[in-house]
């Protein structure tokens, strides 16, 4: 562990001792993440990091962590298990639950070919009441007033990093980071992909929201459903029927939203988002690291082409990307 932060811990007052075991747990490029054990008990720790672990300079406001507390806490109040449970804070960290063996990372089970409809419908159904729950309320809005963490760890460098590299779409994707910024509605997670997803049998359980804020629902549902068409991507040319699950995903989430009376509209924001995430997911400063350049490509085509042509159609784009892999003969396998 960090010497300079084992040496905050201890000034807290947790019990560490030379038998206390540490462990670096991976996945994120935002936190330094530990398994504590100490005494018989396991925890998890959380720090947020100012510059993240990816090749370009890419810096932000370690104050996340604070909001990352307030939506746990949040959530909980009507959705417990869907959450870890908080144990407690300190300066600039805080302690969960340790979600042990009996858990599966969503990210690990659809990359080994494990496509399962009811976690999409799950995913979909917890994402669907939290935005529901904090639909246009005012407190909600107050506690989650978080948009310069918003564009430091989304719209800077998955958009504005983007339009620089494609001045073609530079104007679409400007446009649409500018109305992100002005869209307040319900409570966003912001980093809602299948790795901060953890599954068991009795549980789904979200986790990694520091990005947390209160803006337009259909980053969620477009974040969502970019990487589960790039899980596709990295399967084909064989066939995962992963359509079906994006399908399931998205009426789960809007059956769970049915009072909501611009449900259309919602749709058509998600619309132009999802290819200007996948071009992100190729181009921003935090690219999937599973696609071979051919894949890279095909995606990037396929996002420059969406962009330009503005098409307002959810469905229309999700069939055209599966359609557009099934139809494509050069992607070198995985």
């Amino acid at each position: 562990m960090n010497p300079e932060f084992l040496e905050l811990l201890i000034s807290d007052g947790l019990p560490i001792t030379n038998t206390s075991r540490f462990e670096l747990l991976t996945g994120g490029v935002s936190s330094e993440i530990y398994r504590i054990d100490i005494e018989g008990k396991t925890f998890v720790v959380k720090r947020a990091l100012k510059k993240l672990k990816v090749k370009s300079d890419w810096f932000a406001d370690v104050s996340r962590n604070d909001f990352e507390i307030k939506y746990l806490k949040y959530v909980a109040q009507f959705l417990p298990n869907a959450v870890p449970k908080l144990l407690g804070k300190g300066q600039g960290y805080f302690v969960m639950e340790f979600l042990d063996q009996g858990f599966s990372n969503w990210k690990t089970l659809l990359m080994s070919g494990n496509f399962r409809e009811t976690h999409a419908q799950e995913a979909g159904r917890l994402l669907g009441r939290i935005h529901q729950y904090s639909y246009f309320n005012k407190a909600v809005a107050k506690q989650f007033n978080s948009l310069q963490n918003f564009v430091q760890l989304r719209i800077s460098p998955y958009l504005l990093y983007c339009a620089e590299s494609h001045p073609l779409v530079a104007e679409e994707i400007l446009k649409e980071a500018e109305r992100l910024k002005n869209t307040h509605e319900c409570l966003v997670h912001g980093d809602y992909s299948p790795k901060n997803i953890l599954i068991s049998k009795k549980r789904m359980v979200i986790v990694d929201c520091e990005v947390a804020f209160y803006g337009d629902a259909a980053f969620d549902i477009a974040f969502l459903s970019s990487h589960l068409l790039l899980k596709g991507l990295y399967h084909a040319p064989h066939d995962t029927n992963l359509e079906h699950l994006v399908k399931a995903f998205l009426l789960a989430y809007e059956k769970e939203r049915g009072g909501i009376q611009d449900f259309r509209e919602l749709q058509k924001r998600t619309a132009i988002l999802l290819p200007m995430l996948l071009l992100a997911r190729i181009d921003g400063k935090s690219p999937v690291e599973y696609l071979n350049p051919n894949k890279q490509a095909l995606a990037r085509e396929f996002a420059l082409k969406q962009i330009a042509g503005k098409n307002p159609e959810l469905q229309a784009i999700i069939q055209a990307w599966f359609k557009n892999l099934k139809n494509s003969t050069n992607l070198n396998g995985k």
